[in-house]
């Protein structure tokens, strides 16, 4: 007989769900203008080709700081506890967005880039998408509140999460941008908004990221099994020193998928009778070796594939539909793009509620993962048939158009395969404690093949425009390559995500 799902813990999950969107809404509302803002900087000379180059850079740069700091960020969350850590992600995000939106300079760019990444790096990354991301310390939280019964339900909710930012990102991004020209009769008269054209965007994202930490700060619970036993000891040892019948017990293993107490915090730990020294002692942190087993490699090999091939993705997306047709592109304004994501990104939110996981469920978290990762093959394979039917009418047709939609449906089906992933992932963790190293390293895998990712498929897209390689299609046929080996890796994963236990 089945095992009845545990009731979600809405106030928890739903704090989660809005700190990882912060992230999201931060990664995709630069998508509609980031090439254009390239652009104005200077920095391409007037050539519309040598775009991709700069904006590879900047987007490399962005999981390059998040590398060099999402590991730390677990580790400290092992530490000091998950709450304080990741309170830490929307704030530094309000204020880097901010920055962003009153660059005049690519370096500033760059910077604030580089400031995103590393407060990114606290609350994870997902790039279901979208682009980017994995949730490092939030997905730990998440599997923390969770038991068996519901982990692949609220597994779920980390896809819905950056669908739902990656839905309002691009749309405010697109509908805000160039206010003096979109808004003249009202944002557009005041003089800062003209003199920094995407301030107003980013200074929207910026007050939802602040608003989601301080209510962050009123409702986030603390979830570590460690903090909330070294809490409860040391109240124990304060409120009754010299009484030897008192104790906790944490119920390591069984509340929980991983020992926490689901939304719990120190004062809700039931009280039993027993010995003071009986009480839960600190594990010791997981060592990279202990972490690096077989179990985990295979996991680990395919999420690279996933993170590279949707990072590319993604990263090409702006890139091409703001090209103008007759360098390959479909001359898509910013406006267009942040409407035409943002119908996406609706659809996806709704996918990943209601479909993802009755179909993990259904048909096993290796089956979706394969037929998710293999619609790669279709919404990068839609490219050059949209940039060889746009220039052939030198316009975007109906032709143009349909294909435009099979690739966005193509694209629902991707963010399975995250779901599917982290499913994996989370299994492979050798212990309770281990939890949070785990995903941290999980996604140092990610951050490194992200960093790669972008400035490879940027500056791959414009070399194959100035040097006409395979007749501009030479950046398509290099990633069809990469999806079609990481179709075969994906054959390597066990039936079941706890057979790698």
């Amino acid at each position: 007989m089945a095992q009845p799902s545990t009731p979600l813990p809405k106030l928890q999950l739903t704090t989660a769900i809005l700190i990882q969107a912060a992230e999201a809404l931060s990664a995709t509302v630069i998508f509609p203008f980031v090439p254009q803002f390239v652009r104005d900087t200077g920095i391409t000379g007037g050539d519309e080709r040598k775009t991709g180059y700069w904006a590879g850079v900047l987007e490399s740069v962005f999981f390059v700081a998040e590398f060099l700091s999402v590991y730390s960020w677990g580790r400290a969350s092992d530490r000091f506890g998950r709450r304080p850590i990741l309170l830490l992600g929307p704030l530094g995000l309000a204020l880097s967005l901010i920055g962003f939106g009153l660059s005049k300079s690519f370096v500033s760019l760059v910077v604030f880039r580089c400031a995103q990444g590393v407060f990114n790096g606290n609350i994870g990354m997902n790039v279901s998408n979208g682009l980017p991301f994995e949730p490092g310390v939030v997905k730990t939280v998440m599997a923390e509140i969770a038991d068996s019964s519901n982990l692949a339900q609220i597994m779920a909710f980390i896809p819905v999460a950056w669908s739902s930012g990656s839905t309002l990102g691009p749309i405010i991004g697109g509908l805000f941008s160039n206010p003096e020209e979109q808004w003249p009769s009202t944002f557009g008269k005041l003089r800062i908004l003209r003199e920094n054209p995407y301030l107003l965007p980013c200074g929207v994202v910026g007050f939802l990221s602040l608003s989601f930490f301080f209510l962050g700060l009123v409702t986030l619970k603390e979830s570590s099994p460690m903090i909330l036993a070294r809490q409860k000891r040391e109240r124990l040892r304060v409120s009754t020193p010299t009484d030897p019948t008192l104790t906790t017990s944490l119920m390591y293993g069984d509340t929980t998928m991983y020992g926490a107490i689901a939304g719990a915090d120190a004062d809700d730990v039931p009280i039993e009778t027993g010995e003071p020294e009986s009480l839960p002692v600190d594990e010791d942190l997981p060592t990279m070796g202990e972490l690096l087993v077989p179990r985990l490699l295979i996991p680990l090999l395919n999420y690279g594939f996933f993170c590279f091939s949707q990072t590319a993705f993604q990263v090409l997306y702006p890139l091409m539909y703001s090209t103008s047709i007759p360098n390959g592109g479909l001359a898509f304004s910013p406006y267009q793009i942040g409407v035409t994501r943002g119908i996406w990104g609706v659809l996806n939110a709704f996918s990943q509620l209601f479909v993802t996981a009755r179909l993990i469920r259904r048909f096993g978290a290796r089956t979706i993962y394969i037929f998710a990762f293999g619609n790669f093959t279709i919404c990068i394979g839609a490219y050059p048939l949209l940039s060889f039917f746009a220039q052939r009418a030198q316009k975007v047709d109906a032709i143009v158009w349909a294909i435009v939609v099979v690739q966005l449906i193509s694209n629902l089906a991707i963010g399975m395969a995250y779901s599917s992933a982290q499913l994996y992932i989370v299994h492979s963790s050798p212990r309770p404690s281990a939890l949070s190293s785990t995903n941290s390293l999980a996604q140092m895998v990610s951050t490194v093949v992200r960093s790669l990712a972008p400035f490879i498929a940027s500056a791959l897209f414009a070399v194959s425009l100035e040097w006409n390689l395979a007749g501009d299609y030479m950046v398509y046929i290099f990633l069809l390559a990469v999806v079609a080996a990481g179709i075969f890796s994906s054959f390597l994963l066990p039936s079941d995500p706890k057979d790698a236990r």
